[in-house]
């Protein structure tokens, strides 16, 4: 089964590493890309994604927005944040938005692969 994935993030070069790294990984399809928040939940309802890679810091709507407005529409949609923050209390709350889970940025690239997995198979 290939895993659809749209990714969320205001920085073009976040954007394009994801696009690689996503691209050569056989059981992940790109269908989409947003540059912000409002575009990525525009793109949710178009493109119907398995799972959203989501920046948590956004300029014109934060991944914790997001998250809370999309996961009562799309319920079975996985949500994972990808973020340079640390911060506990943000990831916490991350997660009790409907976040299926979260990477930082700096992890290797065989962890965002591997954090998709996870997340696919419901494990958080």
């Amino acid at each position: 089964m290939t895993i659809k994935v749209l990714i969320a993030d205001d920085h073009a070069i976040v954007r394009t590493g994801l696009r690689a790294l996503i691209g050569v990984e056989p059981a992940l399809r790109l269908v989409g890309e947003a540059t912000g928040g409002y575009e990525a939940m525009e793109m949710v309802s178009v493109s119907k994604p398995d799972i959203l890679v989501l920046d948590l810091s956004m300029p014109d709507m934060d991944g914790i927005a997001v998250t809370r407005q999309l996961k009562p529409a799309y319920p079975n949609l996985r949500i994972l944040i990808l973020t340079l923050h640390e911060d506990e209390a943000l990831l916490r709350e991350a997660i009790k938005s409907g976040a299926s889970g979260y990477i930082l940025k700096r992890a290797a690239e065989s962890e965002l692969i591997s954090a998709i997995q996870i997340v696919m198979r419901g494990d958080m």
